[in-house]
């Protein structure tokens, strides 16, 4: 259950759906009655697969997607019922980093002004200030602003404009950071690299954070807690080492079972996979949305759809047949 007046919670999303029209006469479900909470400086990981929700959730907080139902709760206000002034003064607290951060970026502009421009847009900061901040900021996310400041996007690699992108969203000294796939399109060495930044920079501004990804691996050294989404809902909610340890839920089951491990030995506890095509979001199985996959499926999974409920403390899963 949700307490939106819980002081510990920074963010409370509350019942959450997202349509999207098909045509005249059919939508698309893209978030599902999902509900979740964060803590103030924790970090939720949300895993899934691509299509499953993940990024239109994360818009919808920021209030680039309006909901079609539900609340969502930052520090306290339903941001759903904001109007639009009041939404321009909450923003400073939230702010996101996207998947391809060259692409956020505008080409032709100095990434130096690209990162001081949310001050501008705040207003009440002189150009001299803006400038002296951003100056300051590209050295904490490890960029010389000497040379950098006047240089654009394209002439920085990927981990370097992921960097700039950082910047640019800490500028406004957030409450909360939205990191939607941030190191996706990255190398390895490179994923590593901003990765420590990210816990780096959460430590050094107090910063709460949702952190997104289709990768279990990524999510697993820098997440507080971790959900796990499949088909616009939520499958399982679990404090991220216990998650790791022993899921609950068939499908989380299934994506452990599909990090590559050293230990050939001991594979992880995970369920089997039933071959059928893959469902639609658009037409979603009845009752629970995984059966049509689900090894452990019954006649139950088809009438019922499964609520998130808490299986053991700290645990939440949505499954009437849960892994032992």
């Amino acid at each position: 259950m949700i307490n939106s007046s819980d002081t510990h919670k920074l963010l409370a999303v509350e019942n959450l759906v997202i349509e999207f029209p098909i045509n005249r006469q059919s939508k698309i479900q893209a978030v599902s009655n999902i509900s979740f909470n964060i803590g103030r400086g924790e970090t939720l990981g949300l895993v899934g697969e691509s299509g499953c929700g993940k990024s239109t959730l994360a818009r919808a907080i920021v209030q680039l997607q309006k909901p079609t139902a539900g609340k969502i709760w930052f520090d306290g206000e339903d941001l759903t019922r904001c109007n639009g002034k009041r939404l321009r003064m909450l923003r400073p607290n939230l702010q996101m980093i996207f998947q391809d951060a060259y692409a956020s970026l505008n080409p032709g502009r100095r990434v130096g002004m690209t990162i001081a421009e949310p001050l501008k847009v705040i207003g009440g900061i002189d150009r001299n200030k803006r400038i002296r901040m951003a100056r300051n900021l590209m050295r904490e996310v490890g960029l010389d602003p000497r040379r950098a400041f006047e240089q654009r996007p394209f002439e920085f690699s990927g981990g370097q404009c992921q960097r700039i992108s950082i910047a640019r969203a800490l500028i406004t000294q957030p409450k909360f950071l939205i990191c939607d796939e941030p190191v996706s399109s990255l190398d390895v060495s490179v994923q590593a690299q901003i990765l420590n930044l990210l816990e780096r920079m959460k430590e050094r501004f107090g910063l709460t954070m949702l952190f997104i990804s289709h990768d279990l691996s990524v999510v697993k050294n820098i997440s507080d807690s971790v959900a796990v989404m499949y088909l616009g809902k939520l499958c399982e909610i679990a404090a991220s080492e216990r998650l790791y340890r022993a899921s609950k839920h068939p499908y989380t089951g299934a994506l452990m079972a599909s990090i590559p491990k050293p230990d050939i030995i001991r594979p992880f506890k995970g369920t089997n996979l039933n071959p059928v095509e893959i469902p639609s979001p658009a037409n979603p199985p009845s009752g629970c949305r995984f059966r049509t996959w689900c090894d452990r499926a019954q006649s139950l999974c088809a009438q019922f759809e499964p609520i998130l409920i808490e299986a053991e403390p700290g645990r939440l899963v949505a499954c009437h047949y849960p892994l032992p």
